[in-house]
């Protein structure tokens, strides 16, 4: 597995204009698939409302047209409290949450 972050800015090398985007984790796994890694501190669950889903969605694309990837992306939201469930969280494949990064190995 390898881990990264990732951004790309808003314009490439040739000066044509696109929407920047930045990934703060990125873990290529070897089944293929891609966990497009977000990390948010919230005091409570992260809602996630129409203009970060637009936001989500064009990092999405940007990761897959910068990088060429034909991997699965999924998103990954890493949280202290975790997800709001609505209409805009169908997009989060899994969620990370404080607790699990500070739980003891059983």
């Amino acid at each position: 597995m390898e881990a990264y972050s990732w951004f790309t800015r808003a314009k490439d090398d040739e000066g044509q204009e696109h929407h920047g985007a930045q990934i703060d984790l990125v873990l290529e796994r070897r089944d293929h698939v891609t966990n497009l890694c977000e990390i948010k501190y919230s005091l409570n669950q992260y809602e996630i409302d129409k203009e970060y889903d637009m936001n989500l969605r064009n990092k999405i694309e940007a990761f897959r047209k910068s990088t060429g990837t034909r991997n699965t992306l999924q998103i990954t939201m890493i949280t202290t409290y975790g997800i709001k469930r609505n209409k805009y969280s169908n997009l989060i494949g899994s969620e990370v949450l404080l607790e699990d990064l500070f739980a003891e190995a059983e």
